[in-house]
């Protein structure tokens, strides 16, 4: 099981090495069981599967905002010597995404947003009632209801998303929280990378309203509201996610590889070789 920079991740070689990797990042009070093996093994691609810090295997501690979850994403790439990728995020993760393009885009080929937005319009009454014990249980039936979708999910699928009562209730408020304090809306026109924006018609957490509005804020954005679908999208849609998201890929490296794309991480003007200091090797570069 391999754990590198903190991060627990699990690992699928199914492609070319002409082609960048994708990874994933689930969603809040998730882990890495949250992916089905359709997007866990993307056709003719490299695939890193991510326990992000604080959740499922991975040992270092999590936070409470995006950024905290980004800068570990981070060191996780520099440590790996992965100097561009695919970022494929659900909820926080797609947040996540979204930060690393607007902080990192030298290290973001595309981002994929799935039932995420550029802010949650989440209520303060949730938060309230999911950081005091004796309301926990009210603020987790709130969650529980508008994460089902359409149909209900079959025991495998609840025990791949670890949802609550799984995951500790430190965890779901440090997620939500995070979520509650995202707001990209003054920044999405900086973010210049290619995206792909997906969410389920009958999503209630983050309605369609939300991907509409970040495919429109963002320069190069591409929008799908699949029907019949709600929150858990991955879950309830991942063959044509798989579908979509292989499209995607394709079609941006296609675009790209007219470009030249530099490839090694370096600090100072010379290569990384030992990569210590990941953060200050992937802002310096070239």
């Amino acid at each position: 099981m391999p754990v590198t920079a903190g991060i627990y991740y699990t690992l699928y070689e199914g492609g070319s090495q002409l082609n960048k990797p994708a990874v994933l990042i689930h969603g809040a009070g998730s882990n890495s069981k949250l992916w089905p093996a359709e997007l866990r093994r993307l056709p003719g691609r490299t695939v890193y599967t991510l326990d992000l810090p604080g959740h499922g295997r991975s040992e270092s501690p999590g936070g409470q905002s995006a950024a905290v979850f980004t800068a570990a994403l981070v060191e996780f790439m520099a440590a790996l010597g992965l100097y561009r990728a695919f970022f494929i995020g659900h909820d926080l993760g797609g947040a996540a995404a979204l930060q690393l393009a607007l902080d990192f885009p030298e290290h973001v080929m595309g981002i994929a947003c799935l039932s995420s937005g550029a802010f949650f319009n989440l209520p303060a009454e949730f938060l309230g009632e999911l950081s005091a014990p004796s309301s926990t249980s009210a603020a987790q039936h709130w969650l529980s209801e508008r994460l089902r979708g359409v149909r209900p999910l079959s025991t495998a699928e609840r025990d791949l998303f670890s949802l609550q009562p799984s995951a500790r209730t430190s965890v779901l408020y440090n997620d939500w929280l995070a979520c509650a304090r995202f707001d990209l809306r003054s920044q999405l026109s900086q973010i210049q990378v290619p995206a792909y924006i997906a969410c389920g018609a009958q999503d209630r957490l983050t309605p369609p309203a939300l991907s509409r509005y970040l495919a429109d804020g963002l320069p190069a954005a591409r929008l799908e509201i699949i029907p019949a679908s709600g929150h858990l999208l991955p879950l309830e849609q991942p063959v044509r996610l798989a579908d979509s998201l292989s499209v995607f890929l394709t079609e941006v490296e296609t675009v790209n590889s007219k470009i030249p794309l530099p490839s090694l991480f370096k600090q100072n003007g010379k290569e990384a070789a030992d990569n210590q200091n990941g953060q200050n090797g992937l802002r310096n570069g070239e």
